[in-house]
C-alpha cells in the first residue's frame, strides 16, 4: 500500500529536523517540498535523488485558498503514483499547513497509510526565546485576520499569541499587500482589554544556527507604526491577574 507521510522542516535550519523526520525522508521514494528557506531548498535537493518544489503551485493562482487547493490535489496525485511520498513543510506541518493537513485527511479517508510527523514551530521557538511558560496563566493563540473579523474573545489575564500581523485580510499573495487598515483595526480590538501603554513585543524565530531572533517591544499605542513582516508573529503578556475562586480551592482541599 503505498503511504503519505507530512514532515516539518522546523524554523531553523537543519537544528530542528528530528530523526523520525530524516528516517522518513531517508526512506521515501520521492520528496515534495514546500519550504521558504533557500539553504533549506538545497539541502534537501542534495540529500535525496527524487525531489520536486510545490513552490510553482504555490504560485499559481492569484487567492491563496485556490493554490492551497492545488497543492493538496497534486500530494494525492502522486501519492497514488508513489509508493512511499514524503512532503516536507516549513515549520511544524500542522500548523498554517492547511495543504498537507487536507491531503493527510484525504489519503487517510481513500484508505492509504498517512500521518503527520510533529515538528518546531515558531510558537514553540517564542516560549523558548521570550521565556514563556504558557501555563503560567493560560495561553491563547489565534490568526490575527480570524482573530479581529470574527471578534475572537480573549482573556487579558492570560498569554496572547497572534501569528501573521503583518498581512492583516489578505487573501491573495503578500508582495503588494497593504497592511495599514488591518494593523490599525488589530490595535483597536486590543485596545479594548488592554491599556495603550501595555507593552507587547514583536517576535520573528532566528532561522539559522548563532543567529538572533528578532524580539522588538514597543507599546500597544505604536503597534500601527512597527515594522511587520511575513513572519512576524505578536506576543502580548497578560495584563492583569486572574482571580482564584475559592469556593474552588475549598472543594478541592488546596490552601494558597
Amino acid at each position: 500500500m503505498n503511504s503519505l507521510v507530512v514532515v516539518g522542516f522546523g524554523i531553523k535550519f537543519i537544528s530542528h529536523l528530528t530523526t523520525e523526520t530524516k528516517a522518513y525522508i531517508e526512506k521515501a521514494d520521492k520528496i515534495l517540498y514546500l519550504v521558504n528557506d533557500p539553504a533549506a531548498k538545497d539541502w534537501i535537493k542534495n540529500n535525496h535523488p527524487h525531489t520536486e518544489s510545490l513552490d510553482p503551485l504555490y504560485q499559481a493562482y492569484e487567492l491563496r485558498k485556490d493554490c492551497y487547493a492545488a497543492i493538496t490535489k497534486y500530494i494525492l496525485q502522486q501519492l497514488r503514483q508513489t509508493q512511499h511520498l514524503c512532503v516536507i513543510l516549513y515549520g511544524h506541518p500542522a500548523v498554517f499547513a492547511e495543504p498537507g493537513l487536507n491531503a493527510v485527511i484525504h489519503a487517510k479517508a481513500e484508505g492509504f497509510d498517512a500521518r503527520v510527523l510533529p515538528g518546531i514551530s515558531a510558537e514553540d521557538c517564542l516560549f523558548a526565546d521570550l521565556l514563556v511558560n504558557p501555563a503560567s496563566s493560560g495561553c491563547q493563540s489565534f490568526e490575527a485576520s480570524d482573530f479581529i473579523i470574527y471578534e475572537r474573545s480573549y482573556n487579558p489575564a492570560s498569554h496572547l499569541i497572534l501569528w501573521q500581523v503583518g498581512f492583516i485580510g489578505a487573501l491573495g499573495h503578500l508582495q503588494a499587500h497593504d497592511n495599514t487598515i488591518g494593523i490599525k483595526l488589530l490595535t483597536e480590538y486590543l485596545a479594548r482589554r488592554y491599556p495603550l501603554k501595555h507593552e507587547i513585543t514583536l517576535y520573528e524565530a532566528a532561522q539559522y544556527a548563532h543567529f538572533k531572533p528578532r524580539v522588538d517591544k514597543l507599546w500597544l499605542k505604536d503597534l500601527p507604526n512597527a515594522k511587520l513582516t511575513p513572519i512576524t508573529t505578536l506576543y502580548v503578556p497578560p495584563a492583569v491577574k486572574s482571580q482564584r475562586n475559592q469556593a474552588v480551592l475549598d472543594a478541592l482541599g488546596i490552601e494558597l
